[in-house]
Parts: structure tokens; C-alpha cells; sequence
């Protein structure tokens, strides 16, 4: 009977063999094909976002300026009467109150799309966060054509229509969407070309706004963004499939109420973990990275909006140069997220772990040289057998589920934001216009610290909280942005009321070496650890 059944398995396993690795590999080519088409949405709603960020600066300066000469007599000159230092001081301020607004009701949004998400499934949320910012337009263009200090008001009114609907909402909705439809290995490089993806597109996006704005009037690139969010609505009902929450592996959770709502707020706490020798210690990995990505984001996050302040005030650029700038510096950080950023991760994790490999068939070849020593008594020998027996069960095998952690994509966190930190330090020695340019097109080259750290984060959660974790470093990414254009915003203004508002880009740099030394803290749990679940 037992020969009898040999050539059935045999067969068994050659007839079903090749039909499993065609499921898998149409498996991997419907979720390559959904990768693609989250990837260009994120292209399109981050371009129809974008198309306003320049003009925001500009027609914030100029209500400003109305609202300064209302109590102020008119230059008798024929020199910008905006250029001064009080009017580009109270620019400053506004733009910094609004993106402190624009920030809290972002947070706030990012906790109701994470229980949206497990609510409603993706695509239900995601539809939601493109409709809502087109509502807000709506709003912003009676701002605009107002005007003044009433026009300020309204504007920044607006921005409370962020918390049912905004960027952090759709980013961390497609975030969850492209975790959900690649393998386990690819999704820190698949993040970092989403986060490319929608770089590239603001980057086109601002080079369209400051054309418009110019061309057509300043009115123009609010009307316009206001159709491209109903395009991309119609895009993404149509075009991105329906994953319920019910097939979302993250709608499992347990949870209810108030701590299934502020879940994220949780993914930072030390994690209780059991190490390969039985005993149980708290591990701050996660709560050391999600510190160094605030400190990163606090550094670097201001830049952009830095960057159109800095050369409107010093070199008197305009909408146009400006959106020439910031394209600049957007297209070729997205085309290093999307095209370098992935090869670099791969081609690290390769290195990486062949060196591990290396350095661990030595330890072998020491430990088994030192073992070809046989024992020289009887005692010795009962000695190593009775150790053997004892370790036995004390060392079970590992689970063959068990995911592979990638060290690299930390590895990587640490040194981008040191990067970072150096090439922002350099931008004091800025001292003509077309230096700006050059700036824009060298610090590009450091990116990808939050595409390695939300690839890190998901390593060292359950699969069951993927939602929770993306939630979680976007909150902190959040925070870090409201204390960015709080903090820098103000810090800006007072450099520039008395002259010297270069010395911003030290205050950056310094914060992004902290953010550094912090994330040098940041560790995996030893190998062969397991997580404690409470």
C-alpha cells in the first residue's frame, strides 16, 4: 500500500505544483496592475492640491498688503508697495496660522479615515477625501475674490472642511490601499514610489499654478483646481476596486469605541516582547523612530513654504519663479522616491544581509573548529549531553509564518536624515538666485526618510494593526508639520523683521542632526523575539 501510494503524491505534487504558481503569479499581476493605478491617482490628487500652493503664498501676500494700506498711506514711489518688511512679516504669520489650522484639522482627519477605512473599506474613504477639498475650494475662491483682511478670514475658515476630507486623509487611505495589494518585502519600496508619485505631481502642479496665476489672473488656478478634484472623484470610483473591511485584514480588530478610534495614539508605546532566552523586555523601537520622524519632518518640513518666502524676500521672485523653484525641487525628489529609492532599498537589503550571512558562516566555522575538540573525560561528556537536552525545549523551532524583518530600511531612515541635515545647513551660504535652483536640485537627493520609516513601522507591528501603524507615523508626521510651521514660521518671521532670516536654515539643520542621534536609538527586537500581545 505504501508503494502503491508514492506515485499518487508524486503526482500529486506535479499536477498541482505548477497550478499554484500560476495562481500566485496572477495573484502578483492583478495587485501589480491595482499598484499602478493607485499609483497614478496619487499623481493626480496630489497635482489637483498642488495647483494652489504657490498662488496661496502670493495672494496671501497681496491680501496682506491691502489690509496693511488700509490703515497706512500709499508709497508715493513706483517700487513694489508690498515689499516691506512689516507686510512680509504679516504674510508670514498668516501662512503660519494657516497651516497650523490646515494641520489640527488634519490630524483630526487622519483619525476618522482610519476608522473610515475600517468602517467603510478604502475606496468608500478615499472618494470621500477628494470630494470634500473640492467643497473647500468652493469656499476659498469667495476668500480670494474678497480680499483683504475679510478674504483672510474666509480663507481660513475654510480649512475646516479639512476634517472630513484632506491630504492626510486620501495619503493615508492610499497608503493602506498599496499595503493591501503587495507582498510583505515589497511595501516599503512600493510606498516610496506612492510617495514619489504624488511628489512628481504636486511638482507639475505648482509649475501650473504659478503659470496660471500669472497668465490668467490669480483667481484662475482656484477655478481650475476646483475641476480637477471632481476628475479625480470620477477617477477613483471608477478605476480602484472596492476592498471591503471585512477582507481587510485590519477590520479584525477587536477593539470598540474610543480605543478603536484613537488606536494609532497606541503603536508608540513600548512593546512588551519575549526574547529567544524566555525572558520578557520592553522594546522602544517603535518609540524611538516615531521621535526621530518628528524631529526629521520638524527640520525638513518647512522647507518648501521656506523656500518661496526666502526667495520672494531676498531675490524678489515672483509666482512664476517660484513655481519654477518648487518644481524643481518636488519633480526630482519624486523621481528619486519612485525610480533610486526602490533600487537603493533592494540593493541594501541584499548587501546587508549577505554580510550578516558572512560574518555568520565565520562565527560557524570558529564554533565548529573549537568543536572538533572532543571531550578528553567521561564527566565532560555527560556534561554536553545533559546541556544538549536541557536547551532542546527551551529553543523550539521557529514558526515558518514568521515575516523577515529588513534592518536596511532603518539602516537607511537614519543616514537620509542625516543627509538632510547637512545639504539644509549648506543653504546659509545662499547668496544669489540661481544658488536657490541648485539648493532645490541637491537636497532632493536625500530623501525617503518616511517612506523607510512607515516600511520599518509596519516590520515591527502585527500585520493586524497595518492600518493603525500608517495612522500612527502619518500622525506623528502631522504633528511635526503643525510644529514646523509654528515654530520655523515664527522663527522666520523674526529673522526677516530684522534682516537676517537666513540663519533659519541653521535652526533646520541642527533639528534634523537631533532627529539623527534619536534614530540611532531606534532597534528591532533581538532575532527570534516574540511579541507579548496585551
Amino acid at each position: 500500500m505504501t508503494v502503491a501510494q508514492e506515485p499518487m503524491d508524486e503526482s500529486t505534487v506535479q499536477e498541482t505544483t505548477p497550478l499554484l504558481r500560476r495562481e500566485e503569479a496572477s495573484k502578483r499581476k492583478r495587485g501589480n496592475s491595482v499598484l499602478h493605478r493607485a499609483l497614478l491617482s496619487g499623481f493626480m490628487i496630489s497635482f489637483s492640491f498642488g495647483v494652489t500652493q504657490v498662488p496661496i503664498v502670493y495672494v496671501f501676500r497681496l491680501m496682506t498688503c491691502d489690509a496693511y494700506y488700509e490703515n497706512h498711506p500709499l508709497p508715493d514711489s513706483t517700487l513694489d508697495k508690498c515689499a516691506k518688511r512689516e507686510i512680509e512679516a504679516g504674510t508670514a504669520r498668516a501662512l503660519s496660522l494657516l497651516g497650523a489650522s490646515t494641520t489640527i484639522f488634519g490630524l483630526v482627519n487622519l483619525l476618522i479615515t482610519g476608522w473610515s477605512i475600517k468602517r467603510f473599506g478604502v475606496k468608500a474613504t478615499l472618494l470621500m477625501q477628494v470630494f470634500w477639498p473640492a467643497v473647500r475650494l468652493a469656499v476659498q475662491n469667495v476668500g480670494v475674490t474678497t480680499g483683504s483682511t475679510a478674504g483672510m478670514w474666509i480663507f481660513q475658515a475654510s480649512q475646516i472642511i479639512t476634517v472630513i476630507g484632506g491630504p492626510n486623509g486620501y495619503l493615508l487611505a492610499l497608503n493602506s490601499l498599496v499595503t493591501d495589494v503587495v507582498e510583505h518585502e515589497a511595501r516599503t519600496s512600493a510606498l516610496g514610489r506612492l510617495q514619489g508619485c504624488t511628489m512628481i505631481g504636486y511638482a507639475f502642479a505648482v509649475l501650473l499654478g504659478g503659470f496660471l496665476g500669472e497668465a490668467f489672473g490669480i483667481l484662475a488656478p482656484f477655478r481650475v483646481t476646483l475641476a480637477l478634484f471632481l476628475l479625480c472623484c470620477l477617477y477613483v470610483a471608477l478605476a480602484l476596486p472596492s476592498i471591503m473591511p471585512e477582507k481587510n485584514i485590519t477590520a479584525v480588530s477587536k477593539k470598540t469605541g474610543l480605543s478603536r478610534f484613537f488606536g494609532p495614539l497606541r503603536i508608540l508605546t513600548p512593546q512588551r516582547w519575549t526574547l529567544p532566552d524566555g525572558r520578557t523586555s520592553l522594546q522602544f523601537g517603535a518609540l524611538t523612530l516615531g521621535i526621530g520622524v518628528f524631529l526629521g519632518i520638524l527640520a525638513t518640513g518647512y522647507i518648501p513654504t521656506l523656500l518661496q518666502l526666502y526667495s520672494t524676500d531676498e531675490f524678489g521672485f515672483r509666482t512664476s519663479a517660484n513655481g519654477a523653484l518648487i518644481f524643481i525641487y518636488s519633480t526630482l525628489r519624486g523621481l528619486f522616491l519612485t525610480l533610486a529609492f526602490p533600487r537603493i532599498i533592494s540593493a541594501g537589503r541584499k548587501w546587508l544581509q549577505s554580510s550578516e550571512s558572512a560574518q555568520g558562516k565565520l562565527a560557524e566555522t570558529e564554533t565548529g573548529s573549537q568543536a572538533q575538540d572532543p571531550p578528553t573525560s567521561p564527566n565532560e561528556t555527560d556534561l554536553m549531553d545533559s546541556m544538549d537536552n536541557e536547551t532542546e525545549p527551551l529553543h523550539p523551532p521557529e514558526r515558518s509564518n514568521k515575516k523577515e524583518t529588513f534592518a536596511f530600511d532603518l539602516l537607511y531612515a537614519r543616514w537620509s536624515l542625516l543627509a538632510d541635515g547637512i545639504l539644509t545647513g549648506l543653504a546659509v551660504f545662499v547668496s544669489k538666485g540661481w544658488q536657490l535652483y541648485l539648493f532645490a536640485a541637491v537636497i532632493p537627493l536625500a530623501a525617503g526618510t518616511g517612506a523607510a520609516s512607515k516600511g520599518t513601522i509596519l516590520q515591527m507591528l502585527p500585520s493586524s494593526e497595518r492600518v493603525d501603524a500608517l495612522s500612527g507615523i502619518t500622525l506623528v508626521e502631522n504633528i511635526a508639520r503643525l510644529s514646523t510651521i509654528a515654530v520655523f514660521g515664527l522663527i522666520f518671521a523674526a529673522l526677516a523683521e530684522v534682516g537676517k532670516s537666513y540663519l533659519v536654515f541653521v535652526c533646520n539643520a541642527g533639528v534634523a542632526l537631533l532627529g539623527f542621534c534619536v534614530l540611532l536609538l531606534s532597534r528591532f527586537p533581538p532575532e527570534g523575539s516574540t511579541r507579548v500581545d496585551d
